[in-house]
């Protein structure tokens, strides 16, 4: 299951319409996707929609980020999940208030931290994502009691060298 992925509603950043996605995993042989747009969940209705005619399981989340640094990724346990995502979303768009550093008590969501911003201690409910490229950092005694809270994150959002190019360009607006 990919936990991470964008799609162009991710603005500046992701390059896939969610069809392309959804057909890229359907090639893959996925099975479960989740679709995690930057600060929105504007396309998980078509999102669902092509996941169903592909026989995949949908999964709607959200990458929250402030200031264009990741806090953390939402995935929704169900529509109730959804909301909760969305109020909190909300209240940083109209009416100002900041995005928290460490996620609020979401009853219906699951929570995943990136390795460089994990808080001290996990709800039941919280995981920590680890690249590739952070797996030499486990064998460190501090990382030694989170190993069943990890995750294996690596987000999608990109399918090629041409696509790459055009996400560092949006990248550099």
């Amino acid at each position: 299951m990919y936990i991470n992925c964008h799609s162009y509603h991710s603005l500046r950043y992701g390059t896939l319409s969610v069809n392309d996605l959804v057909s890229q995993a359907q090639a893959c042989n996925v099975r479960v996707l989740a679709l995690t747009d930057i600060n929105t969940v504007t396309g998980i209705y078509h999102f669902a929609k092509a996941c169903k005619q592909a026989h995949i399981k949908p999964i709607v989340g959200m990458e929250f980020r402030s200031h264009n640094r990741l806090l953390y990724i939402g995935l929704a346990k169900n529509n109730a999940g959804i909301g909760e995502m969305c109020r909190l979303l909300t209240a940083h768009n109209c009416d100002g208030a900041q995005l928290p550093q460490k996620a609020p008590e979401f009853e219906n969501v699951y929570v995943i931290y990136p390795f460089s911003n994990r808080p001290k201690t996990l709800r039941h409910n919280e995981f920590i994502g680890v690249r590739l490229k952070q797996l030499n950092f486990l064998i460190q005694k501090e990382w030694q009691e989170y190993l069943p809270k990890m995750v294996i994150w690596s987000p999608v959002t990109v399918s090629g060298k041409n696509e790459h190019n055009l996400h560092r360009i949006l990248r550099a607006i």
